[in-house]
């Protein structure tokens, strides 16, 4: 599981914030989204295995926004015996 943060020029109300999320459920893949509003922060948590941050990144602007600045988060398991 990874997480992913984006800052997104043009996401500033609550349609636009809904418009996105739409997009993310409808790839697949996407476990948790979440927008705030007025700053077009979008988090994301996510599946590499299905999904990966370029094609969340493609599908966003395809829908007509632009990403400004992508932080990334990797969820790593460690087993103890």
């Amino acid at each position: 599981m990874n997480h992913v943060t984006m800052y997104i020029y043009g996401a500033s109300c609550l349609d636009c914030i809904r418009i996105i999320e739409k997009e993310m459920i409808d790839l697949g893949g996407i476990f948790t989204f979440k927008g705030m509003m007025p700053k077009g922060k979008i988090f994301i948590k996510y599946n590499p295995s299905i999904i990966n941050v370029s094609r969340i990144v493609d599908k966003i602007e395809k829908i007509g926004f632009s990403v400004m600045k992508i932080i990334q988060k990797e969820e790593r398991m460690i087993m103890f015996d």
